[in-house]
Parts: C-alpha cells; structure tokens; sequence
C-alpha cells in the first residue's frame, strides 16, 4: 500500500510541474512576442496586446515614448536571452493574480547590453503582458 500512495503521489506532482511548466513557456511567449512587437516599432499592436493595467495608464504614443525612454538610443535587438523567471501571484498596485516575470539579457546593435524585465500575467485564461521596464 505504501508503495501504491508513493506513486500516486509522484503521478500528481508530475502532472502539477507539467502544468506550472506550460503556463510558464505560454507567458513567456506571449512576453516575447509583446517585445518583437515593440522591437519592430508596433507600439500599437503591443499597446493592444498588452493587459489593461499597462493600457489603462499608456496609450500607444505614451507607451512609444516609455519605451524610447527606457532603451535610449542602443540601435536594434541582435540578441535576447531569458537569464530569470520569477512567479508571485500579487504585484504593487495590482489585483491577486498569477503573474511572472521575465528578465531577458539583451543586446542591441550598439553592442550595449542591458536586462529588460516583462511581467505578463493571466487574464481570462490569456497571457498579458503588464508590466516592462529596463535595468
């Protein structure tokens, strides 16, 4: 019997890491294609992409302009790499919810390298990205 409880408990383990694992890999696509969009100049598209506690204060232009004022002028994106995910299910400011944040290594053509943080979070089943800022 023990031996029976031993493996259901490992076939439940198992099956939640699966889970937290894709909800992972689904947040961080939804913060990845959020940063192309922004990379490729469309702020609109991320704008309406994005969830709307970042809507809600930003509109488009303002958003551009955030943007711009984050990054300076370091040219375009040759390289990005996730060095960090962190989960926390409440944020500053922010109702409870499932949140991850994102810090990417990123370098631009300027050579200069600097760790832009994304936080998407899930709403209504969709991952949103909320927050972004530049280290």
């Amino acid at each position: 019997m023990p031996k029976l409880l031993a493996l259901f408990l490992f076939a439940i383990l198992f099956a939640l890491s699966s889970q937290v694992h894709a909800a992972s890999e689904s947040a961080e696509e939804a913060a990845l294609a959020w940063l192309e969009a922004i990379d490729q100049g469309k702020y609109e598209q991320a704008w309406e992409a994005a969830s709307p506690l970042l809507k809600t204060p930003l509109s488009p232009s303002m958003l551009q302009r955030v943007v711009a004022l984050a990054r300076g002028e370091v040219g375009s994106v040759e390289s990005r790499r996730r060095i960090r995910m962190s989960q926390y299910t409440s944020m500053p400011g922010a109702p409870r919810n499932d949140y991850k944040e994102f810090a990417f290594q990123t370098r631009f053509s300027d050579n200069q390298r600097v760790v832009e943080v994304v936080t998407p979070h899930l709403e209504e089943g969709i991952w949103r990205v909320s927050g972004y800022y530049v280290q």
